[in-house]
């Protein structure tokens, strides 16, 4: 039986994950699921694959005040802003997107941070920050399979990880629907892999060679799956995953 092992979330693209014992999915994903995220001078998406340093810094958001934790202890919090000057901008999935930049405390200790001025924005209402769909998924088999021991799963960025599973056992899902919990997922494609995932979350520096791994054992650089929600329901730690076959 395959279930869910671990739920990550975060409010902030490329900040620390946080753990979750269940997931609240609606047809965009989970709630504030990467509602901000960062840009450098140029009005730039900052990621992880940049950006390894973002990690160490997390963050809550409860729908009206955003919190970000820093490094050294300090704390940045207030009241969701108004938005402000609007920036185009192309996601990590080669989507246009316009975004707002936002004002607020946690611009200057965030730079401190990275080694260069960046500044938060927010995407539009209703659109989570996500790559292309809104929900992934991963195994832990898959993971292991990569040959590098426990490595954790939080370098991979995933909404679910999955435990009981075969190696790979994900793939044979695309195209169907998978029952997780009361939510329905329709499995749509791999996700395809960058340099983020060579990064240890824990220092934000490169300590895996995932991508080669992956290119080894699979011939192509991509480990898990992204899924659209069709059913929006609660997901819980420990709930089965049950295919239900072809998506519509």
């Amino acid at each position: 039986m395959i279930t869910v092992a671990r739920l990550l979330h975060t409010p902030v693209k490329g900040l620390a994950l946080a753990e979750r014992e269940s997931l609240e999915l609606g047809l965009e994903g989970a709630p504030f699921d990467r509602r901000f995220f960062v840009v450098n001078a140029a009005g730039e998406l900052a990621g992880s694959w940049s950006h390894g340093r973002l990690s160490l810094t997390a963050a809550e958001y409860d729908g009206s005040t955003l919190t970000m934790r820093f490094p050294d202890g300090t704390i940045a919090s207030a009241p969701d802003p108004a938005l402000g000057e609007p920036i185009d901008l192309i996601w990590d999935s080669d989507e246009p997107e316009t975004a707002h930049l936002i004002d607020g405390p946690w611009a200057e200790p965030l730079s401190e941070v990275l080694g260069e001025p960046v500044r938060l924005a927010r995407i539009r209402e209703g659109r989570g920050g996500w790559s292309a769909n809104a929900v992934s998924l991963i195994g832990e088999a898959s993971i292991d399979a990569l040959g590098h021991g426990a490595i954790g799963d939080r370098r991979f960025r995933m909404t679910m990880t999955l435990t009981g599973g075969e190696a790979f056992e994900e793939d044979s899902w695309i195209g169907n629907d998978v029952a997780i919990g009361d939510a329905v997922l329709a499995v749509r494609v791999p996700c395809e892999r960058c340099v983020a995932t060579t990064r240890d979350p824990a220092t934000g520096e490169k300590d895996v060679p995932t991508l080669r791994a992956m290119k080894a054992t699979r011939g192509r650089p991509d480990l898990g799956v992204y899924c659209d929600v069709v059913t929006p329901g609660t997901v819980r730690l420990g709930d089965e995953v049950r295919v239900l076959g072809p998506s519509a």
